[in-house]
């Protein structure tokens, strides 16, 4: 210990020297360490904050649907949506749909869904149609719908809140032609 003593004595100007390099090392290790944890923490954002589409749908006795649902974490911006039947294709569902009977109405329909936000864990209703089961026009025109709703092909592109291009989804409405 007196050794250590006798050199900061002795030679004091070279100890300054080497605590100030030493302190110069420290802040530039300390700089490299904040840009990395910012990197990381970026990356973590942009991760965290991914949306996640899934269309679904619905085929009951009162009720036929097509939904998008995002099951991410990070808001969901359409920027294009577009539904074909192999000859035609338009930016909605309903342009494809039979003509409405007398005294039935869609439930809910969205003409255009492009520009539009969907929160995480939340649904945006594209076509909806609900009805008493045992009204034979609606029995009829929800046969109608469901066959016309099973030959048509739903695309969707979006992208996150940092204007990342997600993966185009798409989905072909099959579902809709089943057995029943």
């Amino acid at each position: 210990m007196n050794e250590l003593i006798d050199l900061i004595k002795n030679y004091p100007d070279q100890i300054n020297a080497l605590a100030a390099v030493c302190a110069l090392l420290v802040s530039f290790l300390s700089i490299i360490f904040t840009l990395r944890a910012l990197r990381l923490q970026r990356i973590h954002n942009y991760k965290s904050l991914t949306p996640i589409a899934n269309i679904l749908t619905a085929d009951y006795e009162n009720e036929l649907a097509v939904t998008i649902r995002n099951t991410g974490v990070g808001p969901l911006l359409v920027e294009r949506f577009t539904v074909s039947d192999g000859e035609q294709k338009e930016d909605n569902v309903v342009c494809l749909m039979p003509q409405l009977p007398e005294g039935i109405y869609w439930t809910t329909f969205s003409p255009n869904i492009e520009g539009r936000c969907i929160p995480p864990n939340q649904d945006l209703v594209i076509i909806k149609l609900n009805g008493n089961s045992s009204d034979k026009a609606f029995a009829s025109f929800r046969d109608e719908v469901r066959l016309a709703l099973s030959r048509l092909t739903v695309t969707l592109e979006y992208q996150d809140i940092y204007d990342r291009r997600m993966p185009p989804k798409q989905r072909k409405l099959d579902w809709f032609a089943r057995e029943k």
